[in-house]
């Protein structure tokens, strides 16, 4: 994720490297049928469009095109707040004011997507960016092995590992298959 002007001046100048660099490789090849040429054509193809994507955002972002962010879980909650304060067109010094701390301390949050912070630290910045978060269908699975339910008549033992395992290999009660 870009996070502010330099990093976007410095994505897009990257951006327009690659371009050359792939024209050059398709200039120089001779021929396009070999599986090098189509490696190094997928792979160049591929680093653009994520570069591209990544200007788009972050563009997106501070021209005010970006209403809904969204966290899937909580591993995007930085780059939610990163991006709410962008999105606001709000500095770092200004969101440091918000919640008692130095425009420094705000930047290096946002340096290592906020790493350091504590809990309390993050839900205080998440409310200062006025920004909500709702998760949904979380699910808290016993570790251990041992048995914590009686099971019904009609349903095994075994059946129940088995869709414990599906879950824990889907992440969702909704992609495992009937016993």
């Amino acid at each position: 994720m870009i996070k502010n002007q330099k990093q976007a001046a410095a994505t897009k100048t990257r951006l327009a490297e690659l371009v050359a660099a792939k024209a050059e490789f398709e200039a120089k090849e001779l021929d396009t049928t070999t599986v090098k040429y189509r490696l190094g054509i997928n792979s160049m193809n591929s680093l653009i469009e994520e570069l591209q994507n990544d200007i788009h955002v972050y563009e997106g972002l501070v021209n005010g095109s970006f209403h809904l962010l969204q966290a899937k879980c909580l591993e995007e909650v930085p780059n939610v707040l990163i991006a709410a304060r962008l999105a606001q067109k709000m500095t770092h010094k200004h969101l440091g004011e918000l919640v008692g701390l130095k425009e420094q301390q705000i930047q290096r949050y946002e340096a290592t997507d906020y790493e350091t912070a504590s809990w309390p630290r993050i839900v205080e910045i998440a409310m200062a960016l006025n920004v909500h978060f709702k998760f949904e269908k979380n699910m808290i699975m016993n570790a251990s092995n041992d048995d914590m339910f009686e099971y019904a008549e009609n349903i095994s033992k075994e059946q129940v590992q088995q869709v414990s395992e599906g879950i824990r290999k889907s992440g969702s009660l909704l992609n495992v298959a009937k016993p």
